[in-house]
């Protein structure tokens, strides 16, 4: 499974010690962490110590936590779509402010043309 978006926990981080389980590509030592992303927010999990920028990531090799109950993804599911959609209105609201700014900047260079 691809690694899902990860925030650090400090109670739950670093190098997993146990000789088990590696990850499969790498055969390293996972990394303690803790997904940040749609209903599988707060779920730990043991991933690929392999930075995605830097190579081919192996994704999630081991689960600590078992899946939550289905009422609770259906919320966290439904809290990021929230997220994402008042995102998303933010950058049209700056994408149209943007347009504003260039129009009047146009029309100030105009009249200062034309001032001049």
């Amino acid at each position: 499974m691809e690694t899902p978006d990860s925030v650090v926990e400090p109670s739950f981080c670093g190098s997993y010690t146990e000789s088990e389980p590696t990850c499969m590509m790498h055969h390293q030592r996972p990394k303690k962490m803790v997904a940040f992303e749609g209903a599988l927010t707060g779920r730990r999990f043991l991933g690929c110590p392999v930075q995605q920028d830097v190579g081919v990531n192996c994704g999630v090799v081991e689960w600590v936590d078992g899946p939550w109950p289905e009422i609770l993804q259906r919320c966290l599911t439904r809290i990021w779509d929230m997220y994402h959609e008042q995102n998303l209105g933010r950058v049209n609201d700056k994408q149209a402010h943007e347009k504003e700014v260039a129009k009047l900047q146009k029309e100030i260079d105009f009249l200062s043309n034309n001032y001049s």
